[in-house]
């Protein structure tokens, strides 16, 4: 509850106050009264309120020399001026004290009732903000740079939730954590040529290499990888240039370095969508050749090829999450062999294979790898030229590498869970008498309805539609041994609008209509 003090002069108003507003209803207590600015600043002393509701123009201490002194003592109490309308240069100083709010005399209740739910309701998320950050600084009693680099851990991968947020921005007028624009960058090494002590030192000055570029820690994703949010320089001349000693530091750590840089972005929420930038473009190089530094801006020929290929690369990446490990091999390999009618030329051939694979790759890293399951990439560090391989050897490291993402991400499910398929029929059968259609189920589960209807049937082998029908026409035979339900109210309860619909559908899966089974069963049929 929170605790109300009433200043007022006027008996008959004060005693309205106490008894037309419904204080208990509104979460507030009345814990004291007084008639005076003196002796209402007695009572404040005595327990401090949460509110203070305050005529101005009263004897001995007015309310504006009242608040005055509240102001100073209590800064978070809340203040509600009863003020007239001669009392306008006195509303002007209410103003400078920082008022909560003003009600006119003659008081109407309805008002006074509406500010005070306002003011309970600001009261409550200063309640929430000050538990959140009693918790944060619980739940963070490390270093600080270890608390920032956890917090900025999880706004990049999205992990952040919206109360974390909040504390974030809430105290985002600390130097080290204002948000400028700023740009992602991420650092991917593979084949580590360092170890122990050494590794340490080199990761040391990396961080070194990276300061100048930023006011936050450079942030350790996984193994091989870091993101730094560049919020100091973003302009790409100057970030080229600041970045070249790291470019020459590098080679000495790692056989692959690549280096994703996101577009600049402006705001805390955008940290999330700057960091999957940053990772589409770490996996380009097939499109850059010997390039070490990717900028997500020069991204146009992927995309070309995103929307050139967006049902085959739709249709995989579903597969990879719902589809068996057949499914991904059948897919796979239809897409190579049209690859081969397409490019007779070998090198031609692998590259035009490589550059889809890295496509999808990047494409699926968004979903899975942000899910915290840890893949290995290093196939898709290499540019095309470094790929010597056949195609067929191509395609086999390629199903590999599908059919253990789908392995990774069936595993990073609940256990308890039931699988995809499993969890649609639940659906069905759960919501038949509903209008429930492919389109709808489809979007449920982010596929495209052509794709999720060939997918539905062949697991399930039979269409959805067909499916959805059998469910409702088995239900509704069991209603049906009901005398006390109409047909149309059977037809309804399972998911038919028009009853003479449902008597064709019904006819057409069990040779009789809806009363042609009752009489067969020796229920005397309802009339529609």
């Amino acid at each position: 509850m929170y605790k109300v003090v009433i200043v007022e002069d006027e008996w008959l108003v004060l005693q309205g106050l106490k008894l037309t507003i419904p204080w208990e209803e509104m979460g507030c207590s009345i814990i004291g009264e007084a008639s005076d600015g003196v002796t209402g600043l007695e009572v404040l002393q005595q327990d401090t309120p949460d509110i203070l509701l305050t005529d101005i123009r009263m004897p001995a201490m007015d309310g504006i020399q009242l608040a005055e002194k509240a102001a100073l003592l209590w800064p978070n109490m809340k203040i509600i001026f009863l003020t007239g309308f001669d009392d306008f240069s006195y509303a002007q100083k209410a103003v400078k004290l920082g008022a909560a709010d003003f009600v006119l005399k003659p008081t109407n209740v309805d008002e006074l009732i509406r500010v005070i739910g306002r003011i309970t309701s600001k009261l409550d998320e200063e309640k929430k903000l000050q538990s959140l950050q009693e918790r944060m600084e619980q739940r963070y009693s490390w270093e600080h740079p270890l608390i920032l680099e956890k917090m900025l851990y999880d706004l990049l991968l999205d992990y952040a939730g919206t109360m974390e947020k909040e504390w974030l921005l809430e105290y985002s007028d600390s130097s080290v954590m204002e948000f400028p624009p700023f740009r992602v960058l991420l650092l991917q090494l593979d084949g580590l040529l360092v170890s122990g002590t050494d590794r340490e030192l080199l990761t040391q000055r990396v961080k070194e290499q990276t300061a100048m570029l930023s006011t936050l820690p450079l942030v350790r994703i996984h193994e091989n990888r870091y993101a730094l949010v560049a919020n100091r320089i973003i302009a790409r001349a100057s970030l080229t240039e600041m970045l070249e000693p790291l470019t020459i530091l590098l080679p000495h750590i790692a056989e692959n370095h690549v280096l994703g840089i996101s577009l600049p972005c402006n705001g805390i929420d955008l940290l999330p969508t700057a960091y999957q930038q940053a990772m589409s473009s770490l996996y380009q190089t097939v499109f850059f050749g010997q390039e070490r530094m990717i900028w997500f801006e020069d991204m146009d020929r992927q995309q070309d090829l995103i929307r050139a290929n967006s049902a085959r690369l739709e249709e995989l990446i579903d597969l990879v999450k719902w589809g068996s490990p057949l499914s991904i091999k059948e897919t796979t390999e239809a897409w190579y062999n049209q690859l081969l009618c397409l490019h007779t030329d070998g090198l031609e051939a692998r590259r035009r294979f490589f550059e889809y694979t890295v496509t999808l790759y990047s494409l699926l890293l968004r979903d899975v790898e942000l899910r915290g399951i840890v893949l290995d990439s290093s196939f898709m560090l290499a540019s095309a030229e470094q790929v010597e391989e056949s195609l067929e050897l191509s395609l086999n490291r390629l199903n590999a590498s599908l059919l253990d993402w789908n392995r990774k991400y069936t595993e990073h499910s609940d256990p308890h869970k039931k699988s995809g398929f499993e969890e649609i029929e639940a659906f069905i059968q759960a919501h038949y008498g509903e209008d429930i259609t492919l389109q709808s189920i489809a979007e449920r589960h982010h596929m495209s309805e052509s794709y999720f209807s060939r997918l539905f049937k062949k697991q399930v082998g039979t269409s959805f539609l067909e499916y959805v029908t059998h469910i409702r026409i088995r239900h509704a035979k069991e209603l049906l041994t009901n005398p006390r339900l109409k047909i149309y109210e059977v037809s309804v309860q399972v998911g038919y609008q028009d009853s003479r619909y449902f008597s064709q559908i019904f006819r057409k899966y069990t040779g009789d209509t809806p009363t042609e089974f009752r009489k067969r069963l020796g229920i005397e049929s309802l009339p529609l």
